[in-house]
């Protein structure tokens, strides 16, 4: 999940005129003349929550990211989403948290029922970075900031909860991630703050594994409130062409999930892209948006394929002499899929992300049960 900068224009309290949206820098600022926030939290208490997480409705959480487009998704279908998570922070390697506050969109999820989330991620660069996240998990003081800071974003935006998105963790750090979790969830309880951990994928758990072993579904379940199960990246550039969330590859995932976690606590995640790959050269290979998967079909006047083995939509063009094959979604494949969510009595489903979409996919996803 990618959290690049976005260029902000602050009053002298870090409000952007336009968006309302607060900056890490000016946010301290901005306590300091309020006088009312101690470095400490000896005292935090969350500002009311407009919905409540664990709720009987399945959840329809949606993520907000820093692309073009997602505010205005967001208040164009906003009548499909009960929960929403702003992916707009980011943390150092000594636990310093920084990330936009949106705080007119927040006010208007909440004024839609949304139970908001402020999503936290190792993502440094062009990429998530392990060893910031090392160097959190395994150095108390460092938690202790990282907390202070998430607490600071939570009042502020006044949000329901957390959602931890630390990826690409070595396996060695499984112990470590597991007590970060727990310490983190029990100081955001103590707070009147829920717990979301978003964890990728998988089918068995191997300690070992280099992509999935740092995350103990079993331990992180019963620390959370919620575990977002990351079902997409099946397949991507960086492998060959393929489904990119296939019915029974994400049907396997969630198997396992809930034989290690209450299946109310879990989320599925549903992806609102795809990938083009490119055969000739795999660097030009790139992901495509929900809205870019019908774009393409239309403009290159190709039929999609059906592939019963995955239940999932895909196609060859031809650019310029280079072979082309897409994957994604359509209507079918993501009906499909939502229907797991009952046959598992699971929470509900994620999407990832706000402005990939358009009002097609949403449709599809009520009429696949929600």
């Amino acid at each position: 999940m990618e959290c690049a900068g976005y260029p902000l224009k602050a009053d002298a309290f870090g409000i952007a005129a336009k968006q309302g949206w607060l900056d890490c820098g000016s946010m301290m600022a901005f306590f300091a003349r309020l006088g009312s926030v101690s470095l400490a939290f000896g005292g935090i208490v969350p500002l009311a929550a407009a919905a409540d997480a664990s709720s009987s409705a399945p959840a329809v959480l949606a993520y907000y990211t820093y692309d073009k487009g997602v505010s205005a998704a967001l208040h164009a279908h906003a009548a499909y989403i009960n929960q929403v998570a702003m992916d707009l922070c980011s943390v150092t390697d000594k636990g310093v948290v920084s990330g936009a506050v949106p705080l007119n969109d927040l006010d208007f999820a909440r004024s839609k029922g949304m139970a908001t989330f402020a999503t936290v991620s190792n993502y440094a660069g062009s990429d998530f970075n392990a060893q910031v996240a090392h160097s959190i998990l395994t150095t108390p003081a460092y938690t202790q900031t990282f907390v202070d800071g998430m607490l600071v974003k939570l009042k502020l935006g006044q949000y329901r909860g957390i959602n931890i998105d630390f990826e690409s963790l070595t396996a060695s750090d499984r112990a470590a991630f597991t007590a970060f979790v727990q310490t983190v969830a029990q100081k955001m309880k103590a707070a009147g703050y829920l717990t979301m951990v978003s964890v990728p994928a998988k089918q068995v758990d191997d300690p070992t594994n280099s992509w999935d072993g740092a995350f103990d579904y079993q331990a992180l379940g019963t620390a959370a409130d919620v575990l977002q199960v990351m079902t997409y990246d099946e397949n991507g550039p960086w492998d060959k062409p393929g489904p990119v969330a296939g019915l029974d590859w994400v049907e396997l995932c969630i198997k396992f999930a809930v034989s290690k976690v209450a299946p109310g606590k879990i989320n599925m995640g549903i992806p609102a892209f795809g990938y083009d790959w490119d055969l000739a050269d795999k660097a030009k290979s790139k992901q495509i948006t929900w809205s870019d998967f019908g774009a393409k079909v239309a403009a290159t006047r190709v039929m999609t394929v059906w592939d019963g083995a995955s239940s999932s939509p895909h196609f060859a063009y031809t650019d310029n002499s280079q072979q082309h094959v897409v994957w994604g979604e359509d209507a079918r494949s993501l009906g499909l899929k939502v229907q797991l969510v009952d046959k598992y009595h699971l929470a509900g489903v994620s999407i990832y992300a706000l402005g990939m979409e358009d009002e097609r996919f949403w449709k599809a996803i009520r009429e696949g049960g929600f």
